[in-house]
């Protein structure tokens, strides 16, 4: 009896549409579907419907004298990757800064569309029991305190659009669910610097996150600091708000950030 192989099975479409992708990319010009072909052993009928598919994502554009060229959407989606990678990296020394000074977990989160994904996290070990949002998690914005930061910085139509998409669905009775509510939030984030998820998400959970600003005075990520409610009261957070106000300033002049927003 043949040994079973440990290899996952190939899926031949997947892995063609990645052939035709690679293929565009090496081209030192725009070409013809027809040469593409020959270059791939491919019949032209089926290397049009995997270049249509591509076309469709905006990853391959035609030209006006019918010849085709890979788009800028995949130098796109590297730069993404590579700035949330960069950012991480430097913002784990200031996420276990504050992880140490709170004695609660620490997570790094950016934006991701309408949603934050978490990309670090340190845990206590001060405490046996923490909160611990898994790095890839996702989250809408509107129901954490780092996302919450990412909205307050959009223009009053960007918020519009975004609310009427969400719908701002009660996670838990004390979600924000209308617009006045998340604008008292912003407004409470302008006069002190940091904004609670005060179990807005989860039952039981509290967050306090600070932003994280670039360059451009943009805020590009959020450090927060996740525990049970019963022992990150208001008390607490009074206790080290100030520190960690300061790591999130420190952390934003490690992006370049010069203490001017825009």
């Amino acid at each position: 009896m043949p040994a079973r192989s440990t290899t996952p099975a190939s899926n031949q479409t997947a892995d063609k549409l990645l052939s035709v992708m690679e293929a565009f990319a090496c081209q030192p010009e725009p070409v013809k579907l027809s040469d593409l072909a020959r270059e791939l052993d491919m019949n032209v009928s089926t290397l049009y419907r995997f270049t249509s598919s591509l076309q469709k994502c905006g990853y391959v554009n035609q030209l006006a004298d019918g010849r085709y060229e890979i788009s800028l959407k995949l130098c796109y989606l590297a730069d993404r990757i590579q700035r949330r990678k960069d950012v991480t990296l430097i913002l784990h020394p200031f996420a276990s800064e504050a992880c140490s000074i709170f004695g609660e977990s620490a997570h790094i989160a950016v934006q991701d569309g309408p949603m934050i994904v978490y990309t670090d996290n340190v845990v206590s070990q001060a405490q046996t029991l923490t909160i611990q949002q898994h790095i890839g998690k996702t989250a809408p914005m509107y129901v954490t305190g780092i996302g919450k930061l990412f909205l307050s910085q959009m223009d009053e139509k960007a918020l519009d659009d975004y609310i009427e998409k969400s719908g701002l669905k009660a996670y838990t009775p004390n979600t924000i669910t209308t617009k006045d509510a998340m604008l008292a939030e912003f407004a409470f984030l302008r006069e002190n610097g940091f904004l609670y998820d005060n179990e807005e998400c989860e039952p039981g959970v509290r967050c306090v996150a600070v932003p994280v600003r670039d360059f451009t005075g943009r805020i590009v990520a959020g450090i927060s600091i996740s525990g049970p409610a019963p022992r990150l009261t208001d008390d607490a957070v009074a206790r080290h708000i100030g520190a960690f106000k300061d790591i999130a300033s420190r952390a934003s002049e490690a992006l370049g950030y010069m203490g001017q927003d825009k």
